[in-house]
C-alpha cells in the first residue's frame, strides 16, 4: 500500500483524521492526525469528495424555467457611467476601486468603458462599495413562449423570400 501523505510503500495503513480529511497514512505520518475507528468513521469524516461534486453537479444541472420568474433583476444598460460617477463622486481612481474590491484595475477600467459586462460578484461588490444599484427589476415582459400560443411558430420559411420562375 501507499501511503496518501508521503508516498512511501507500506505494508499496513491506518486511517487517520489529519485537518478535517480522512486518509490512509503510514504509522510515522500517523502521528500527525488522530486514528479513526472503523465504526466511527462515517459519522466523523467529511463526504466522500466524490458525493460532494455530485451534489454541486446535480444543482448546478437543474434546470431553470426563466420564464417563470417574474419580475427578476438585471444589470441596468447605463451600468458603465453609474460606476465611473459612483467612483467620481467617492473622489478615488480606478486603482483604488480595484485594490478596495480586489480586483485588477484593468477590469475597473473595461466595466466603466462598457467593453466588460460584469459578474454577479463584481456587481455586488460594486454596489456595496459605491452605494448604487447596478440592477433592477424587470416586469414580465411578452416573452416567445406566451406569443407562440396565439401564433402559429416561426419557420425558415418566414424569414427568407422564395424567388419564384
Amino acid at each position: 500500500m501507499v501511503c496518501e501523505m508521503c508516498g512511501k510503500n507500506v505494508t499496513f495503513c491506518k486511517k487517520v483524521m489529519i485537518e478535517g480529511v480522512l486518509l490512509e497514512v503510514c504509522t510515522e505520518c500517523a502521528k500527525f492526525g488522530t486514528e479513526v475507528d472503523k465504526k466511527h468513521m462515517g459519522e466523523t469524516g467529511p463526504k466522500p469528495v466524490i458525493e460532494q461534486r455530485l451534489e454541486q453537479r446535480e444543482r448546478r444541472f437543474k434546470p431553470k424555467d426563466v420564464y417563470s420568474e417574474e419580475g427578476a433583476e438585471e444589470l441596468v444598460e447605463d451600468y458603465p457611467s453609474r460606476v465611473r460617477n459612483a467612483r467620481a463622486r467617492k473622489g478615488i481612481t480606478q486603482k483604488e476601486l480595484a485594490m478596495k474590491l480586489n480586483e485588477k484595475q484593468t477590469i475597473i477600467s473595461k466595466v466603466e468603458s462598457g467593453s466588460m459586462r460584469p459578474d454577479e460578484k463584481l456587481i455586488k461588490k460594486l454596489q456595496k462599495e459605491l452605494g448604487i444599484a447596478l440592477k433592477e427589476r424587470v416586469e414580465g415582459e411578452v416573452t416567445a413562449q406566451s406569443t407562440s400560443s396565439t401564433q402559429s411558430a416561426l419557420t425558415l420559411a418566414d424569414l427568407i423570400r422564395v424567388k419564384k420562375d
